[in-house]
């Protein structure tokens, strides 16, 4: 388990460290730290391994490209093709055996409705269709084989939208066959830097 946070008001907010939870003994530990310091990057697990995606960075000035993947049985990090944009408070997520990073906010770019997706075997990132809106601090799943962007901020707050200052009730679903994205029935109420998980009950 790895963590990216940004702590308002401290200077030097970006973190290089990892650490570690073991249930079994209800113990954090250190592991290797990532090459490079981050917080609001989105963090995913491929085929065993752990991808820290994008972020912010306080010693690179800004919303970052860099992409690392780390290998417990190595405890070791290494730097992977970077994003096609760089982007922080985006989402990320897996599916069909790849990375999808949605949305987040970059300089110049502002907030971005870009997606793109990683391939491990080629070590590259290509474009795929983008959001209907644009938004960052958007939380995004993964259900019955499609991708949900679920909530998040947006840049202007439109008063003939049923939503709340500055956040979506808008929920978006991505198919990759289709490589489209279609709006589904929206929250009842208006989210942004929240969380999201898939719960299947038997």
């Amino acid at each position: 388990m790895a963590s990216c946070t940004r702590w308002a008001g401290k200077a030097s907010a970006s973190l290089s460290s990892v650490e570690r939870y073991d249930p079994a003994v209800d113990v954090w530990e250190a592991v290797a730290p990532m090459a490079s310091e981050r917080d609001n990057c989105g963090v995913a697990v491929l085929d065993g391994s752990l991808y820290a995606v994008g972020g912010y960075s306080n010693g690179g000035g800004g919303a970052t490209s860099s992409v690392e993947r780390y290998d417990p049985a190595t405890n070791a990090w290494e730097a992977l093709a970077p994003l096609t944009t760089a982007r922080c408070i985006h989402a990320v997520a897996v599916l069909d055996g790849k990375l999808y990073a949605a949305g987040g906010y970059s300089e110049g770019a502002d907030y971005l409705s870009s997606v793109e997706r990683y391939d491990p075997a080629a070590n590259a990132w290509v474009a795929v269709a983008p959001m209907a809106s644009a938004r960052c601090s958007v939380s995004m799943a993964v259900l019955d084989g499609k991708l949900f962007a679920v909530g998040g901020e947006k840049e202007e707050v439109d008063e003939d939208e049923d939503d709340d200052a500055g956040c979506f009730r808008l929920v978006e679903r991505y198919d990759p066959a289709l490589d489209a994205w279609e709006a589904v029935a929206p929250m009842g109420t208006a989210r942004c830097f929240h969380g999201i998980a898939v719960l299947e009950v038997d």
